[in-house]
Protein backbone atom coordinates (compact mmCIF):
# COMPACT_ATOMS: atom_id res chain seq x y z
CA UNK A 1 0.00 0.00 0.00
CA UNK A 2 1.16 3.78 -0.48
CA UNK A 3 2.22 5.80 2.27
CA UNK A 4 1.64 9.41 3.14
CA UNK A 5 2.68 11.43 6.15
CA UNK A 6 1.14 14.80 7.13
CA UNK A 7 3.60 15.99 9.59
CA UNK A 8 2.13 19.40 11.80
CA UNK A 9 4.34 21.88 11.50
CA UNK A 10 3.42 23.35 15.04
CA UNK A 11 3.74 20.62 16.78
CA UNK A 12 7.96 20.12 15.22
CA UNK A 13 10.72 22.08 13.61
CA UNK A 14 10.67 21.96 9.86
CA UNK A 15 14.35 20.63 9.71
CA UNK A 16 13.18 17.33 12.28
CA UNK A 17 10.10 16.78 9.98
CA UNK A 18 12.46 16.19 6.88
CA UNK A 19 14.81 14.03 8.95
CA UNK A 20 12.18 11.98 10.04
CA UNK A 21 10.62 11.35 6.48
CA UNK A 22 14.19 10.86 5.09
CA UNK A 23 14.58 7.90 7.87
CA UNK A 24 11.22 6.62 7.46
CA UNK A 25 11.44 6.26 3.18
CA UNK A 26 15.27 5.30 3.97
CA UNK A 27 16.39 8.38 1.98
CA UNK A 28 20.21 8.01 3.75
CA UNK A 29 21.08 4.54 2.20
CA UNK A 30 19.87 5.63 -1.32
CA UNK A 31 21.75 9.20 -1.76
CA UNK A 32 25.09 8.40 -0.64
CA UNK A 33 27.30 9.22 -3.26
CA UNK A 34 24.60 10.05 -5.27
CA UNK A 35 23.72 13.02 -7.53
CA UNK A 36 20.54 14.40 -6.26
CA UNK A 37 18.05 16.55 -8.07
CA UNK A 38 16.04 19.24 -5.73
CA UNK A 39 12.92 19.97 -7.47
CA UNK A 40 10.78 23.15 -6.39
CA UNK A 41 8.05 24.92 -7.34
CA UNK A 42 9.46 28.00 -8.70
CA UNK A 43 6.83 29.45 -11.05
CA UNK A 44 7.72 32.86 -11.00
CA UNK A 45 9.57 35.77 -9.29
CA UNK A 46 7.37 35.92 -6.18
CA UNK A 47 8.41 36.68 -2.67
CA UNK A 48 8.03 33.43 -0.54
CA UNK A 49 5.03 35.17 1.47
CA UNK A 50 3.01 35.58 -1.52
CA UNK A 51 2.28 31.31 -1.19
CA UNK A 52 2.93 30.74 -5.01
CA UNK A 53 6.59 28.75 -4.70
CA UNK A 54 7.75 26.52 -2.17
CA UNK A 55 9.40 27.90 1.19
CA UNK A 56 12.63 28.41 0.94
CA UNK A 57 13.16 26.77 5.17
CA UNK A 58 11.70 23.63 3.47
CA UNK A 59 14.52 23.35 0.77
CA UNK A 60 16.93 24.55 3.40
CA UNK A 61 16.22 21.55 5.57
CA UNK A 62 16.13 18.96 2.63
CA UNK A 63 19.75 20.45 1.42
CA UNK A 64 21.13 20.09 5.12
CA UNK A 65 19.82 16.52 5.44
CA UNK A 66 21.31 15.55 2.13
CA UNK A 67 24.59 17.39 2.60
CA UNK A 68 24.15 14.99 6.21
CA UNK A 69 23.92 11.82 4.25
CA UNK A 70 26.91 12.46 2.76
CA UNK A 71 25.22 12.89 -1.71
CA UNK A 72 28.15 13.17 -4.45
CA UNK A 73 26.09 16.09 -5.32
CA UNK A 74 22.91 18.64 -4.61
CA UNK A 75 21.52 20.88 -7.30
CA UNK A 76 18.13 22.78 -6.49
CA UNK A 77 16.78 23.77 -9.79
CA UNK A 78 13.18 24.27 -11.87
CA UNK A 79 12.50 26.06 -14.80
CA UNK A 80 9.97 28.89 -14.27
CA UNK A 81 7.37 29.62 -16.34
CA UNK A 82 8.30 33.22 -16.56
CA UNK A 83 10.62 33.19 -20.02
CA UNK A 84 11.56 36.75 -19.49
CA UNK A 85 13.24 36.62 -16.37
CA UNK A 86 16.79 35.36 -15.04
CA UNK A 87 16.70 32.10 -13.27
CA UNK A 88 19.14 33.28 -10.78
CA UNK A 89 16.64 36.49 -10.08
CA UNK A 90 13.56 34.23 -9.53
CA UNK A 91 15.34 31.81 -7.00
CA UNK A 92 16.49 35.16 -5.24
CA UNK A 93 13.33 36.14 -5.08
CA UNK A 94 11.67 33.43 -3.75
CA UNK A 95 14.26 32.48 -1.23
CA UNK A 96 15.46 29.41 -2.90
CA UNK A 97 19.10 30.56 -3.39
CA UNK A 98 19.77 31.90 -0.10
CA UNK A 99 18.02 28.14 1.27
CA UNK A 100 20.59 26.14 -1.11
CA UNK A 101 22.91 27.06 0.18
CA UNK A 102 25.44 26.87 -2.88
CA UNK A 103 23.29 23.76 -4.15
CA UNK A 104 21.06 26.16 -6.60
CA UNK A 105 21.64 25.24 -10.10
CA UNK A 106 20.14 26.94 -13.51
CA UNK A 107 18.80 23.85 -15.15
CA UNK A 108 17.59 25.38 -18.12
CA UNK A 109 21.52 25.68 -19.20
CA UNK A 110 21.53 22.16 -20.15
CA UNK A 111 19.05 20.20 -21.94
CA UNK A 112 18.53 17.12 -23.84
CA UNK A 113 15.76 15.68 -26.53
CA UNK A 114 13.98 12.39 -25.20
CA UNK A 115 11.34 10.08 -27.21
CA UNK A 116 8.11 10.51 -24.94
CA UNK A 117 5.22 7.84 -25.05
CA UNK A 118 2.53 10.56 -25.85
CA UNK A 119 -0.16 10.78 -28.12
CA UNK A 120 0.07 14.33 -28.69
CA UNK A 121 4.05 14.32 -29.22
CA UNK A 122 7.09 11.71 -30.03
CA UNK A 123 9.85 14.01 -28.25
CA UNK A 124 10.32 16.45 -25.80
CA UNK A 125 13.10 18.65 -24.48
CA UNK A 126 13.86 18.45 -20.84
CA UNK A 127 16.52 19.66 -18.11
CA UNK A 128 19.49 17.31 -18.72
CA UNK A 129 20.19 17.14 -14.93
CA UNK A 130 16.79 14.86 -14.81
CA UNK A 131 18.31 12.20 -16.78
CA UNK A 132 21.73 12.28 -15.42
CA UNK A 133 19.85 12.64 -11.09
CA UNK A 134 20.26 9.28 -9.45
CA UNK A 135 17.65 10.28 -7.18
CA UNK A 136 14.85 13.14 -7.00
CA UNK A 137 13.24 15.26 -4.68
CA UNK A 138 10.05 16.63 -5.95
CA UNK A 139 8.70 19.50 -3.85
CA UNK A 140 5.54 21.04 -4.95
CA UNK A 141 3.13 23.70 -3.50
CA UNK A 142 -0.28 22.73 -1.77
CA UNK A 143 -2.56 25.10 -4.07
CA UNK A 144 -5.56 24.76 -6.16
CA UNK A 145 -5.38 25.54 -10.21
CA UNK A 146 -7.96 27.08 -12.41
CA UNK A 147 -7.54 24.60 -15.42
CA UNK A 148 -6.47 21.45 -13.59
CA UNK A 149 -8.55 21.68 -10.07
CA UNK A 150 -5.27 21.08 -8.01
CA UNK A 151 -1.20 21.84 -8.58
CA UNK A 152 0.76 19.11 -6.36
CA UNK A 153 3.29 16.45 -7.43
CA UNK A 154 2.23 15.90 -10.79
CA UNK A 155 1.84 19.08 -11.71
CA UNK A 156 5.65 20.12 -10.55
CA UNK A 157 7.18 17.77 -12.95
CA UNK A 158 5.82 19.68 -15.75
CA UNK A 159 8.63 21.99 -14.77
CA UNK A 160 11.28 19.85 -15.95
CA UNK A 161 10.56 21.49 -19.55
CA UNK A 162 12.32 24.29 -19.65
CA UNK A 163 10.15 27.67 -19.91
CA UNK A 164 8.63 29.49 -23.19
CA UNK A 165 8.30 24.95 -23.78
CA UNK A 166 6.05 24.42 -21.34
CA UNK A 167 3.33 26.68 -22.73
CA UNK A 168 3.12 25.80 -26.46
CA UNK A 169 1.89 22.23 -25.33
CA UNK A 170 -1.52 23.43 -24.13
CA UNK A 171 -1.76 23.56 -28.15
CA UNK A 172 -1.78 19.94 -28.23
CA UNK A 173 -4.53 19.37 -25.46
CA UNK A 174 -7.70 20.86 -25.78
CA UNK A 175 -9.47 19.96 -22.94
CA UNK A 176 -8.90 19.26 -19.17
CA UNK A 177 -8.52 15.49 -19.55
CA UNK A 178 -6.52 15.95 -22.64
CA UNK A 179 -3.66 18.10 -20.87
CA UNK A 180 -4.20 15.89 -17.68
CA UNK A 181 -2.81 13.30 -19.86
CA UNK A 182 0.07 15.30 -21.28
CA UNK A 183 1.00 15.78 -17.75
CA UNK A 184 1.06 12.29 -16.69
CA UNK A 185 3.57 11.47 -19.99
CA UNK A 186 5.86 14.19 -19.20
CA UNK A 187 5.71 13.10 -14.75
CA UNK A 188 6.58 9.44 -16.39
CA UNK A 189 9.51 10.75 -18.18
CA UNK A 190 11.32 10.36 -14.56
CA UNK A 191 8.86 9.81 -11.68
CA UNK A 192 10.45 11.57 -8.76
CA UNK A 193 11.69 9.28 -5.67
CA UNK A 194 10.06 11.14 -2.72
CA UNK A 195 7.68 13.85 -2.90
CA UNK A 196 7.97 16.50 -0.05
CA UNK A 197 4.40 19.20 -0.76
CA UNK A 198 5.08 22.58 1.34
CA UNK A 199 1.27 22.84 2.69
CA UNK A 200 2.90 25.61 5.34
CA UNK A 201 0.77 28.47 3.27
CA UNK A 202 -1.42 26.75 1.04
CA UNK A 203 -3.48 28.79 -2.03
CA UNK A 204 -7.47 28.67 -2.57
CA UNK A 205 -9.99 29.78 -5.01
CA UNK A 206 -7.72 30.67 -8.06
CA UNK A 207 -4.86 29.42 -8.31
CA UNK A 208 -1.95 28.50 -8.84
CA UNK A 209 -0.60 32.41 -8.76
CA UNK A 210 -3.45 34.39 -7.72
CA UNK A 211 -5.58 32.40 -5.27
CA UNK A 212 -5.73 33.78 -1.70
CA UNK A 213 -3.35 32.05 0.44
CA UNK A 214 -4.29 29.92 3.16
CA UNK A 215 -2.74 29.22 6.48
CA UNK A 216 -2.37 24.80 6.97
CA UNK A 217 0.82 24.62 8.89
CA UNK A 218 1.41 20.68 7.45
CA UNK A 219 4.24 18.93 5.85
CA UNK A 220 2.72 15.79 3.18
CA UNK A 221 5.09 13.59 2.33
CA UNK A 222 5.21 10.31 -0.18
CA UNK A 223 7.28 7.97 -2.10
CA UNK A 224 4.39 7.96 -4.75
CA UNK A 225 3.09 11.21 -6.16
CA UNK A 226 -0.65 10.25 -7.22
CA UNK A 227 -1.25 9.34 -3.54
CA UNK A 228 0.20 12.50 -1.94
CA UNK A 229 -1.93 14.41 -4.44
CA UNK A 230 -4.93 12.54 -3.67
CA UNK A 231 -4.85 13.17 0.11
CA UNK A 232 -4.21 16.82 -0.99
CA UNK A 233 -7.41 16.55 -2.77
CA UNK A 234 -9.28 14.86 -0.03
CA UNK A 235 -8.41 17.68 2.35
CA UNK A 236 -9.02 20.76 0.01
CA UNK A 237 -12.67 18.87 0.24
CA UNK A 238 -12.50 17.29 -3.01
CA UNK A 239 -12.88 13.43 -4.22
CA UNK A 240 -9.40 12.29 -5.59
CA UNK A 241 -11.52 10.38 -8.62
CA UNK A 242 -13.16 13.27 -10.23
CA UNK A 243 -9.89 15.08 -10.76
CA UNK A 244 -8.56 14.41 -14.01
CA UNK A 245 -4.69 14.56 -13.41
CA UNK A 246 -5.74 11.52 -10.68
CA UNK A 247 -8.27 10.31 -13.24
CA UNK A 248 -5.11 9.41 -15.38
CA UNK A 249 -2.94 8.17 -12.93
CA UNK A 250 -5.28 5.39 -11.93
CA UNK A 251 -5.87 4.50 -15.22
CA UNK A 252 -2.34 4.10 -15.74
CA UNK A 253 -1.70 2.45 -12.53
CA UNK A 254 0.68 5.16 -11.59
CA UNK A 255 -0.35 5.32 -7.63
CA UNK A 256 -3.21 5.24 -5.52
CA UNK A 257 -5.72 7.48 -5.55
CA UNK A 258 -8.63 5.62 -3.20
CA UNK A 259 -8.21 6.93 0.18
CA UNK A 260 -9.27 4.17 2.05
CA UNK A 261 -6.34 1.96 0.35
CA UNK A 262 -3.45 4.70 1.34
CA UNK A 263 -1.52 4.16 4.65
CA UNK A 264 -1.90 7.62 6.70
CA UNK A 265 0.59 8.67 9.17
CA UNK A 266 -0.96 11.64 10.97
CA UNK A 267 -4.20 13.48 10.74
CA UNK A 268 -6.08 14.10 7.66
CA UNK A 269 -8.61 16.53 8.19
CA UNK A 270 -10.52 18.40 5.87
CA UNK A 271 -9.67 22.20 5.67
CA UNK A 272 -13.03 23.72 6.23
CA UNK A 273 -14.67 26.22 4.31
CA UNK A 274 -11.72 25.58 1.60
CA UNK A 275 -12.20 27.19 -1.93
CA UNK A 276 -11.65 25.33 -4.70
CA UNK A 277 -11.86 26.83 -8.56
CA UNK A 278 -15.27 27.13 -10.18
CA UNK A 279 -16.45 23.57 -10.61
CA UNK A 280 -20.42 24.15 -12.58
CA UNK A 281 -21.88 21.80 -14.68
CA UNK A 282 -20.49 23.47 -17.92
CA UNK A 283 -16.76 23.16 -16.29
CA UNK A 284 -17.21 19.68 -15.98
CA UNK A 285 -18.40 19.53 -19.24
CA UNK A 286 -15.16 21.16 -20.98
CA UNK A 287 -13.17 19.15 -19.30
CA UNK A 288 -14.13 16.09 -21.37
CA UNK A 289 -15.29 17.60 -24.44
CA UNK A 290 -14.10 18.43 -28.19
CA UNK A 291 -12.32 21.17 -29.08
CA UNK A 292 -15.96 23.10 -30.31
CA UNK A 293 -17.78 22.39 -27.22
CA UNK A 294 -14.63 23.15 -24.97
CA UNK A 295 -14.38 26.62 -26.50
CA UNK A 296 -17.77 27.11 -25.76
CA UNK A 297 -18.01 26.15 -22.36
CA UNK A 298 -14.76 27.81 -21.46
CA UNK A 299 -14.70 30.93 -20.02
CA UNK A 300 -12.16 33.75 -21.46
CA UNK A 301 -9.98 35.53 -18.88
CA UNK A 302 -10.58 39.79 -18.43
CA UNK A 303 -7.65 42.32 -17.61
CA UNK A 304 -8.83 44.10 -14.52
CA UNK A 305 -7.28 47.47 -15.71
CA UNK A 306 -7.11 48.88 -11.80
CA UNK A 307 -4.53 46.62 -11.36
CA UNK A 308 -2.66 45.88 -14.96
CA UNK A 309 0.81 47.83 -14.62
CA UNK A 310 0.82 46.72 -18.41
CA UNK A 311 3.95 44.92 -18.20
CA UNK A 312 3.15 42.51 -20.86
CA UNK A 313 3.94 39.24 -18.91
CA UNK A 314 0.22 37.90 -20.74
CA UNK A 315 1.14 38.79 -23.81
CA UNK A 316 4.16 37.07 -23.94
CA UNK A 317 3.43 33.87 -22.10
CA UNK A 318 0.35 33.36 -24.48
CA UNK A 319 1.07 30.01 -26.37
CA UNK A 320 -1.36 31.46 -29.50
CA UNK A 321 -1.04 34.85 -29.10
CA UNK A 322 -4.44 35.90 -28.17
CA UNK A 323 -3.60 38.74 -25.79
CA UNK A 324 -2.64 42.41 -27.31
CA UNK A 325 -2.16 45.60 -26.56
CA UNK A 326 -5.43 47.26 -27.03
CA UNK A 327 -6.50 50.79 -26.29
CA UNK A 328 -3.24 50.59 -23.88
CA UNK A 329 -3.87 47.23 -22.00
CA UNK A 330 -3.64 43.65 -22.86
CA UNK A 331 -6.97 42.60 -24.56
CA UNK A 332 -7.88 38.72 -25.64
CA UNK A 333 -9.37 37.30 -28.47
CA UNK A 334 -11.87 35.33 -27.73
CA UNK A 335 -11.38 33.39 -30.91
CA UNK A 336 -7.48 32.73 -30.29
CA UNK A 337 -7.82 32.29 -26.58
CA UNK A 338 -7.42 28.08 -25.77
CA UNK A 339 -8.17 29.18 -21.89
CA UNK A 340 -5.46 27.42 -20.82
CA UNK A 341 -4.84 30.22 -18.20
CA UNK A 342 -1.20 31.23 -18.78
CA UNK A 343 -1.97 34.42 -18.59
CA UNK A 344 -3.43 34.25 -14.84
CA UNK A 345 -0.63 31.70 -14.05
CA UNK A 346 2.38 34.45 -14.82
CA UNK A 347 0.56 37.56 -14.15
CA UNK A 348 2.69 38.94 -11.06
CA UNK A 349 -0.30 41.26 -10.05
CA UNK A 350 -3.55 39.62 -9.85
CA UNK A 351 -4.42 41.45 -13.17
CA UNK A 352 -6.43 38.54 -14.86
CA UNK A 353 -9.75 38.35 -14.00
CA UNK A 354 -11.46 34.42 -14.63
CA UNK A 355 -15.54 35.08 -14.40
CA UNK A 356 -17.35 32.66 -13.85
CA UNK A 357 -19.59 31.58 -16.96
CA UNK A 358 -22.79 33.25 -16.48
CA UNK A 359 -20.52 36.30 -16.85
CA UNK A 360 -18.49 35.71 -19.51
CA UNK A 361 -21.76 35.00 -21.45
CA UNK A 362 -22.77 38.77 -19.94
CA UNK A 363 -19.09 39.51 -21.69
CA UNK A 364 -19.64 37.73 -24.81
CA UNK A 365 -23.17 39.69 -25.06
CA UNK A 366 -21.26 42.83 -24.65
CA UNK A 367 -19.27 41.98 -27.76
CA UNK A 368 -15.91 41.81 -25.54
Amino acid sequence: MSRVIISDVRNDEISEIIKNVFEIFGVKEKVKDKKVLVKPNLLGPFPPERGVTTDPRIISAIVQELKKCKSKEIIVGDNSGSIHFDPLKIAKITGILDASDGCYGNIAREIVEVKIESEFIEKLFISKIVKEADYVINVPKFKTHSLTTITGAIKNMFGIIPGGKKAKLHTFARSVKKFAEILLDIYQIRIPDLNIMDAIIGMEGAGPTNGKIRAINKIISSDNGISLDSIMAAMMGLKPDTIELLQVAKERNLGETDISNIIIDGELEVISGFKTPNNSILQRIRRTAGPHVFNFASVKPIVNHNKCKICKKCIEVCPVSAMNLTNKFPEVDRKKCISCFCCDEHCPYGAIILPSWPQDLYYRLKGK
